[in-house]
C-alpha cells in the first residue's frame, strides 16, 4: 500500500532531477555561434508515447469499449493525443536563441518572437511554472527551467541586464 503512494513520488523526483541535471549542460550553437536552447530529447520522447497511447486508447475504443466506456475512452484519446502533440512540438520545434543584439524564441507554432537587449524591462521567475519571463514593452518571451543551458541564458541576462539571479527570483 504504501509503496503505491510513494512510487510515483520517487518516480517525479528522479525524472525532475534529471531534468535540472540536463539544464546544466552547455546548449548547442547554430552556425553563426549563437547559442540555441532547447528542452531536452525526453519532452518529445515522452510525447510520442503518449500519442501512441492515445492511439491504443482509440483502438481500444472501437474494437472493444462498450457504449460508456467507449465514450470515455474516446475523449481519454483526444486529450492523450493533443497532450502528446504538444510536448513533441514544445520539444522538437521550438527554442530559444541568444545572439549578440537580441533573444529570440521560436514558439511550438512556429512563430518568432524577438526581443533586443536593450528593450527588456522586466526579469521575473515563477517558483511554480519555473518559467523565467522576458518582458519588454510590447513582447514577452518565456523560458523555462528545463531548457538545456539556462544557466547560460542566466549569466547572458545578469551581463546584459546588471540583474542578479536573487533579484530575478531564481533559486540558487
Amino acid at each position: 500500500m504504501i509503496s503505491k503512494s510513494i512510487l510515483p513520488v520517487i518516480i517525479v523526483s528522479i525524472v525532475m532531477s534529471l531534468l535540472l541535471a540536463i539544464s546544466k549542460k552547455k546548449p548547442r550553437k547554430d552556425e553563426s555561434g549563437n547559442l540555441i536552447l532547447q528542452l531536452p530529447k525526453l519532452y518529445p520522447i515522452i510525447g510520442v508515447f503518449v500519442i501512441t497511447g492515445g492511439v491504443a486508447l482509440l483502438i481500444f475504443a472501437f474494437f472493444f469499449a462498450k457504449e460508456n466506456d467507449q465514450i470515455l475512452a474516446i475523449i481519454s484519446s483526444i486529450v492523450s493525443f493533443i497532450v502528446g502533440l504538444l510536448l513533441f512540438a514544445k520539444g522538437y520545434i521550438s527554442y530559444i536563441k541568444i545572439t549578440d543584439l537580441a533573444i529570440i524564441e521560436k514558439t511550438l507554432f512556429g512563430k518568432q518572437k524577438e526581443i533586443r537587449w536593450t528593450e527588456i524591462q522586466d526579469l521575473s521567475f515563477g517558483k511554480q511554472s519555473l518559467e523565467m519571463k522576458i518582458i519588454s514593452a510590447d513582447k514577452n518571451i518565456k523560458a523555462h527551467m528545463h531548457l538545456v543551458g539556462f544557466d547560460e541564458l542566466v549569466s547572458t541576462l545578469e551581463k546584459k541586464t546588471g540583474k542578479t539571479r536573487a533579484q530575478i527570483g531564481i533559486p540558487q
